[in-house]
């Protein structure tokens, strides 16, 4: 797995543990809490329902019936008295008191804004269970709980009017008679007259049951009682409306306030554990790997570079892998170019201890000849000879030095049309007389149609050179070699010359057949040899944009695939 994704699942993963984690943990203190809170909400509900229904509801319809009226001012005082003079009202913040239309009439604190009584069905339906609501006051939590009250206004009086479906009630009194609104009922007359009715003390009770029926007002919200006794109709006008009281809830601000805390501090601890987490995850995965890749890298420094130890399976692990064998390689090329180094020396050295020894040995000579009294003809002759050869040596020694000039000097190529066959032929005629005391055999396959290739032919015959030569050296006992010529084709829309030497000798170890190009490796230690002249070869081969090729495999021979293209520019 990539180390990117490996470090996101664990991060990812956990995560969403610590949320999960959280959440129930959340979720068991926020039930706790509301179980806690609902029972100190009914056990407050209770005594705030006491207080509405025996103290301040007593107070309100006493003052109405004593009243027989609704007096906005003296209901005010009343409330003001209740919050004076009753400990148990403290937590009371505001009482509103409105007739049955719901628009608040009176206030314990007249003047201020009030939560106006909007009562739908619901609403009602609240009421006669006795319930309670929760309200904003000016940013404060309150209790609303809303309570009706019926008072009666007057006593009642007979109506001579026998009950029908298209009847209009009636109220008297001494100073007129008090018209009920829209008192025709018609198909509605069972909907409307089909609530029990209350019944005041000393109030005559119909001896037929279910008889009694509550008629309201529609323009004052006026309640009137009315029944049926001895034929006549019996109506008693009463007052009809709703309180609300307000009461303070501070324990559900102390629950948002420490619900608040507990989410703040639920915040912290989970923010730490995800900082840990991270750090924890980023140590493991990231800085321990690196702080062992660094620690190999020192460990390289001081020249230890063992590749027995166990590494991650992740791009840090694979990265460290990868750079401790580099290093070993660099190590190990950095040895092999040593050994090249003294290979190169020894090579050097040979080939210019040779011919400094024949010269050596050539002039001491020369000086004995030259130092005796008298020189004869022949001694002058055998001079010309000796100072030949130091010439002829002089020129090797110049060849030598040229070979190792010209290794990383850019090659400029004299390009022109050559006939390749003619060229190997060339070649080849040099190395009769060494194929035959070697006991080499060279088998040629000419392509007759090939056509001339643009090459260095003075270039191409040094590399063609070292190739056969290095053929044969690799047959002491013996073998053959074949030299194919051929056209071919191997990228699209390019032709290439091929030549192909291909010998029967010992092979080349796969182990060092990446290395047989490198400047100065060689292995004819025997011999002497520099390991310069396949090295010159790749750079001439190289420099005429072409390709070689080698096959080998130990005591089955070699074979150079060497591809020069037809129509490649010239180089520069």
């Amino acid at each position: 797995m990539r180390l990117q994704w490996k470090y996101s699942l664990v991060i990812n993963l956990s995560v969403i543990a610590i949320l999960v984690a959280l959440y129930f943990f959340d979720s068991i203190r926020v039930r706790n809490e509301m179980n806690a809170l609902h029972a100190l909400g009914a056990e407050r509900g209770a005594e705030l329902r006491k207080i509405a229904d025996n103290t301040i509801l007593n107070a309100v319809v006493s003052e109405i019936e004593t009243t027989k009226a609704f007096d906005v001012q003296r209901l005010n005082q009343v409330l003001n008295a209740l919050k004076r003079e009753h400990p148990d009202m403290r937590d009371v913040l505001n009482i509103h008191i409105s007739l049955s239309d719901t628009r608040i009439r009176s206030s314990l604190l007249a003047g201020a804004d009030a939560v106006v009584i909007n009562l739908d069905s619901a609403d009602l339906e609240q009421i006669e269970t006795k319930g309670a609501t929760i309200h904003a006051v000016e940013g404060q939590n309150a209790t609303a709980i809303v309570i009706k009250y019926i008072a009666a206004l007057t006593m009642p009086e007979p109506v001579e009017l026998e009950p029908s479906r298209f009847a209009a009630y009636e109220q008297r009194f001494d100073e007129g008679i008090l018209p009920l609104d829209k008192a025709w009922y018609d198909d509605v007359w069972w909907k409307v007259f089909t609530e029990e009715v209350y019944v005041p003390e000393g109030a005559v009770i119909s001896e037929e049951k279910g008889r009694r029926w509550r008629v309201t007002d529609q323009e004052d919200s006026t309640l009137y009682n009315l029944w049926k006794q001895d034929g006549l109709l019996w109506i008693q006008r009463w007052l009809t409306g709703y309180i609300q009281v307000l009461f303070d809830v501070p324990y559900i601000d102390r629950s948002i306030r420490y619900s608040l805390l507990m989410h703040a501090i639920l915040i912290v601890i989970v923010g730490a554990l995800l900082v840990i987490l991270i750090d924890l995850t980023t140590n493991h995965l990231i800085m321990k790997p690196l702080e062992r890749m660094t620690h190999i890298i020192q460990s390289a420094e001081s020249g230890d570079l063992s590749l027995d130890q166990t590494y991650s399976s992740d791009e840090i692990g694979r990265a460290t892998h990868n750079l401790v064998r580099m290093l070993w390689q660099l190590r190990d090329s950095h040895s092999k170019r040593i050994a090249a180094l003294g290979q190169f020396a020894a090579g050097v050295a040979h080939e210019i201890r040779n011919p400094l020894n024949s010269i050596g040995m050539t002039a001491q000579h020369l000086k004995s000849v030259f130092s005796q009294p008298k020189v004869s003809h022949e001694d002058i002759e055998e001079a010309k000879e000796l100072l030949d050869i130091v010439d002829q040596k002089i020129v090797e020694l110049k060849q030598t030095s040229e070979a190792f000039l010209t290794l990383n000097r850019p090659r400029i190529l004299n390009v022109e049309p050559v006939n390749l066959n003619m060229l190997v032929d060339q070649v080849l005629s040099e190395f009769t007389l060494i194929a035959e005391e070697a006991k080499v055999q060279i088998i040629r396959n000419y392509d007759a149609n090939l056509p001339n290739v643009p090459l260095d032919a003075a270039l191409m015959r040094q590399t063609l050179f070292n190739f056969v030569q290095n053929s044969i050296q690799a047959m002491p006992k013996g073998g053959s070699i074949y030299i194919n010529t051929l056209l071919e084709q191997i990228e699209q829309d390019l032709e290439y010359a091929v030549i192909e030497i291909r010998d029967t000798g010992i092979g080349i170890p796969e182990e060092i057949q990446e290395q047989i190009y490198d400047a100065y490796f060689t292995t004819k230690d025997a011999t002497g040899g520099i390991g310069l002249g396949l090295a010159i070869s790749h750079q001439i081969i190289t420099a005429h944009k072409g390709k070689i090729e080698v096959r080998s495999k130990m005591g089955m021979g070699t074979a150079f695939k060497i591809s020069l293209p037809l129509n490649a520019s010239t180089p520069v």
